[in-house]
C-alpha cells in the first residue's frame, strides 16, 4: 500500500489489529491515524529546528524520556 506516510502504514495497521479493529472500522481508523502522522512529524522537525537554532530551549534526555 503506497502512501505519503511511508512505512508507518504497516505499523499502524498492526497496532489497530492488536487493538481489535477489523473490516470497515479498521480501514476508517487506519485513515484517521495516518492523517495524524504527517502533522506530528512536521511539528517534531519544527521543534528540532527551533532548538538547533536557539529559538527554543533544548531538552535533556531525562526531559524527553523521563528519569529513572
Amino acid at each position: 500500500m503506497a502512501d505519503s506516510n511511508g512505512d508507518f502504514v504497516e505499523e499502524i495497521r498492526s497496532e489497530l489489529i492488536k487493538e481489535g479493529y477489523s473490516g470497515q472500522e479498521l480501514q476508517k481508523e487506519l485513515k484517521s491515524r495516518q492523517a495524524k502522522v504527517k502533522p506530528a512529524v512536521e511539528k517534531m522537525l519544527d521543534d528540532a529546528h527551533k532548538m538547533a537554532t536557539g529559538e527554543a530551549k533544548s531538552m535533556s534526555y531525562d526531559e524527553v524520556f523521563g528519569g529513572e
